[in-house]
């Protein structure tokens, strides 16, 4: 199904029971317009969900993507790794199918990273 500019997707989003964050536990359904940011939509929303640099740069804000589709046209990094593990930056990501992802993912994403020996590699892990 093609969307035009103006209509929306349905994003899920489930904040992890053992999670830090506000919320945790709590699962949140918001319509993301298809020109808008998942991560500016939760705070437009109220929904608190930690990001940086907001640019896809930093990967505070990573996510996996359970179900749906998501487009990073304006990610500053992300690679094909991370997109092949069913990791979103939701700071950049913007639906294109209704969409369910879990948040609070930034240690997971960082271990794919190193792995993969993408930036920012192991200068972030704990060691």
């Amino acid at each position: 199904m093609t969307q035009s500019s103006n209509e929306t997707w349905t994003v899920t989003i489930v904040v992890p029971a053992e999670s830090s964050l506000d919320g945790a536990g709590e699962t949140f359904e918001l319509d993301v317009n298809t020109d808008e940011t998942i991560l500016a939509a939760a705070r437009a929303a109220g929904v608190w969900l930690p990001a940086d640099c907001q640019q896809g740069w930093c990967t505070t804000c990573a996510a996996r993507l359970v179900d749906g589709d998501v487009v990073h046209p304006n990610a500053r990094r992300y690679f094909d790794e991370d997109r092949e593990a069913g990791y979103v930056l939701l700071c950049t990501a913007k639906p294109r199918a209704d969409t369910t992802v879990v948040v609070d993912q930034y240690d997971d994403f960082l271990e794919l990273r190193a792995a993969n020996d993408n930036p920012p590699g192991n200068s972030k892990l704990d060691s």
